[in-house]
């Protein structure tokens, strides 16, 4: 959908995150080394480098270049984005160029302090602009010619909303809009041009089928010609509702049907360094003294080994040892069965472990060796991955992405026995949904929330 980019944000926009970084700087400065820095002139030369570097990584991530359609985790992702590419550069640079003694905490205080400030800066920024369209500024007009569901759903869900700053100046259809679209209705398609003649409008959405072809050209050459940008609804808007983007392979347009955010390298590099990073704080300040505790307490209360390891589908469907700490006595059935609630298998403590979901923890070590990441679609047993595929539409689909500890099905409450088709087409659908849109920031959110739920709420469906 149209951006309708913010002509004069960035310069007054860079000159806050100046002050932000400055005042990042001075604080870090004070609270290291008192306010007298070793070396002035060594660390304000750092700064200095430091502005430059954030002005090149603004521009180049277009961090000012805000949507029309503002969502807020998407615009704190992009900053998360920037502001990891901005501590790594920075401290490679620092590394490299310099001979000069560096103070790690003074540099991980400007980091961290700069973080918090940026972030809760453009957060309010999308409040105010939100708050400011609703007061009638900075909105665009645009006129809809063609009328269809899909036309009927943009409207109500985009351009009646105030926050997205749009007012419709009309809609043009053989076929009149119903209910409250009423009001919007000027007249059919021949009325178009004359129309545009005598009203100022910004855009105009075409939503006609390929048979009016002639009839699309003379509109979009009409709109060139008086300075209207144009967006078409293509036919396909009726039955492909997943993201896309289009790809030209000599001059002819392919759609590509999925937008995956971790076909990206920096995405995947991204993700990759924060599992590595989480799983070793995990590993280090909570297994070294939790694996020994559980590993006595498995071992004294049934026969076998303290962990468990399966084969499940991983990336791609290429398949892993899966680990984790042994809650079932040992059996037969456990490639093929799921647990179920009041599971004869399950063990006295693998109750326990199994409600708080300690069994997971040491899936960590997968994510260390790159099997797993720390929030992903779960994976399933083989068995029953060749049986979900058989019978759940796209449900191989979650498959390009590694599997996850925890996951965005898990923490909506999709986890546990599988009692009915609809339980794993729920899961299906929320892995899916989480490959299309995913984001450092909803990682974030789902470990919070897994967090939250393992502490707080009694999973009726953890068993």
């Amino acid at each position: 959908m149209p951006k309708g980019k913010v002509k004069y944000l960035p310069i007054p926009a860079l000159f806050i995150d100046a002050i932000l970084l400055f005042n990042a700087f001075l604080t870090a400065g004070y609270l290291v080394f008192d306010g007298k820095f070793p070396d002035a002139l060594f660390y304000y030369q750092i700064f200095f480098g430091w502005l430059l570097l954030w002005i090149v990584i603004v521009i180049n991530l277009k961090l000012y270049d805000l949507p029309r359609i503002l969502y807020i985790d998407k615009i704190v992702a992009k900053n998360i984005k920037a502001i990891i590419t901005f501590a790594l550069v920075s401290a490679a640079l620092i590394y490299l160029i310099t001979d000069h003694m560096f103070s790690k905490l003074f540099f991980a205080l400007v980091i961290v302090l700069f973080s918090i400030m940026q972030i809760f800066w453009h957060s309010m920024l999308v409040v105010l602009f939100k708050a400011y369209r609703r007061n009638g500024h900075n909105f665009k007009t645009i006129a809809i010619v063609g009328f269809n569901e899909s036309v009927a759903h943009l409207v109500n869900e985009v351009f009646l909303n105030p926050d997205h700053g749009y007012r419709i100046q009309g809609i043009f259809s053989k076929t009149k809009p119903t209910s409250t679209l009423k009001a919007f209705y000027k007249g059919t398609t021949e009325d178009l041009i004359n129309f545009l003649e005598q009203q100022s409008v910004d855009e105009l959405l075409i939503a006609l089928p390929s048979e009016d072809a002639i009839l699309i050209n003379e509109f979009m050459s009409y709109a060139d010609n008086h300075m209207i940008r144009v967006h078409v609804m293509p036919n396909f808007a009726n039955y492909l509702f997943q993201k896309f983007s289009i790809n030209y392979n000599f001059t002819v347009p392919t759609l590509h049907l999925r937008e995956e955010p971790l076909e990206s390298l920096s995405n995947r590099i991204m993700k990759r360094v924060f599992d590595i990073l989480f799983a070793s704080f995990v590993l280090v300040f909570i297994c070294s003294w939790l694996f020994p505790i559980l590993a006595i307490l498995i071992k004294a209360t049934s026969k076998g080994p303290v962990f468990f390891s399966q084969m499940r589908s991983g990336k791609d469907g290429n398949s892993f040892n899966c680990l984790k700490f042994r809650s079932m006595t040992v059996n037969s059935h456990s490639d093929t069965l799921m647990a179920s609630k009041n599971d004869s298998r399950v063990t006295t403590i693998g109750k326990f472990i199994r409600k708080t979901s300690l069994d997971e923890f040491p899936q960590f070590l997968n994510v260390l060796l790159n099997h797993m990441s720390v929030v992903g679609p779960r994976p399933h047993m083989l068995k029953h991955t060749d049986n979900y595929q058989k019978s759940v539409d796209k449900y191989m689909v979650r498959h390009y992405a590694k599997p996850g500890i925890t996951g965005l099905a898990q923490v909506r409450g999709y986890r546990g026995e599988i009692k009915e088709p609809k339980d794993i087409e729920n899961r299906a659908e929320a892995d899916i949904w989480y490959i299309e849109n995913w984001n450092i920031l909803l990682d974030l959110k789902i470990i919070a929330k897994t967090v939250l739920q393992v502490v707080f709420k009694k999973e009726e469906n953890a068993f």
